[in-house]
């Protein structure tokens, strides 16, 4: 656990407000490519400088996103979006609709999220991805963990025949100003893919 801790503080101390906004659920249309239904998950924030940097889950507040039935998952892809190479996108349609995990980015194009102390290999074998004791993340620096004027974030798309639920926990960053920034979570965030 205080591996992870150490990897907050990275981050700077947490602010006393969010700017979180919300969970959006978009359904991708998959046109029958692969079974079930392919859901993209955002993080929706109050204004376009506020910036995501981590997805994580501890003993205290777990991250665990779940479906009743399998995800889908291509054996061209990876738990991540940055495994997701853009050419073979092109090569194997189905790696579209493959489920991973991210922050800004849905592929491997200039993608510098991370991993930390998340096991994937369930999830990669189509079922729950959980963890009591760590993140996915990016520096602060990164282009990708700012919302931009959609006011919102990828964090992740996931691909099942079955209901899709998830409990995350976040934290960001606001521009409060030039060159000012503070730094936000929240903890127990649900949300449910239909």
């Amino acid at each position: 656990m205080k591996k992870f801790f150490a990897l907050l503080l990275l981050f700077a101390g947490v602010g006393a407000y969010a700017q979180f906004d919300g969970i959006l659920i978009e359904e991708v249309d998959n046109k029958g490519v692969v079974p079930g239904r392919t859901f993209r998950v955002y993080v929706k924030v109050k204004n376009p400088f506020d910036y995501l940097t981590a997805v994580y889950g501890f003993k205290e507040n777990k991250l665990s996103i779940r479906s009743t039935k399998p995800f889908f998952q291509s054996a061209y892809g990876g738990p991540m979006a940055n495994s997701i190479v853009r050419k073979t996108v092109n090569e194997k349609p189905e790696l579209r609709f493959d489920s991973w995990v991210t922050i800004g980015y849905q592929d491997n194009y200039n993608n510098a999220v991370n991993a930390f102390l998340i096991e994937f290999e369930d999830f990669e074998n189509g079922n729950a991805l959980e963890t009591t004791d760590g993140a996915w993340y990016v520096t602060p620096d990164q282009k990708q963990s700012k919302a931009g004027e959609g006011k919102k974030i990828l964090i992740g798309q996931f691909t099942s025949e079955g209901t899709i639920t998830g409990t995350i926990n976040i934290q960001g960053r606001t521009v409060t100003a030039p060159d000012t920034w503070e730094t936000w979570e929240v903890k127990d965030i649900s949300f449910t893919c239909k």
